[in-house]
């Protein structure tokens, strides 16, 4: 008798974009084109306007835009095991760029902070207390014919 080999599962839907390899060569591409073309904004000196280039700073959502592909999908290949090498590198390499850009002034540091969560969170209100929830009451008097309005405009609602 013909031994049976266990049949190899099928995946089920599109077909993935990329491998790994061809990921990270995407991404060495989108960081020389992200190099190359800086982002311009307007300067006025002497009443006249200046495009000024800046440099442009390396993100998630604009290596997914190069490489047409979603957030999600990028999110996916992290979940993945032979894309997860690949996902952190890229992930490192643009945090570096973000923080390193912020920290020599290139880009906003507040900005760049809140994007890589590393901003401060100090309680400024209540200097470490509880917030005390104060519960007046509110009242409010109406005359008949504004009590029917409402009364008319909560049926209408509760029809649709």
């Amino acid at each position: 008798m013909k031994e049976q080999r266990p049949i190899p599962a099928r995946r089920v839907g599109r077909p993935m974009k990329y491998v790994p390899e061809t990921l990270e060569s995407k991404f060495e591409e989108y960081k020389v084109w992200t190099k190359r073309n800086p982002a311009y904004h307007n300067k006025v000196s002497a009443g006249v306007v200046i495009p000024v280039p800046t440099e442009r700073p390396l993100t998630i959502v604009g290596f997914c835009n190069y490489a047409g592909i979603d957030k999600d999908t990028f999110r996916n290949y992290e979940h993945q095991e032979e894309f997860f090498g690949v996902c952190a590198r890229v992930r490192a390499r643009i945090e570096t760029d973000q923080l390193e850009g912020a920290l020599v002034g290139i880009y906003d540091a507040g900005i760049v902070a809140r994007v890589l969560h590393l901003a401060d969170r100090t309680d400024v209100t209540t200097n470490g207390k509880p917030i005390q929830a104060t519960t007046t009451p509110i009242n409010v008097s109406l005359d008949a014919d504004a009590a029917k309005i409402i009364q008319s405009i909560g049926k209408m609602t509760s029809q649709e």
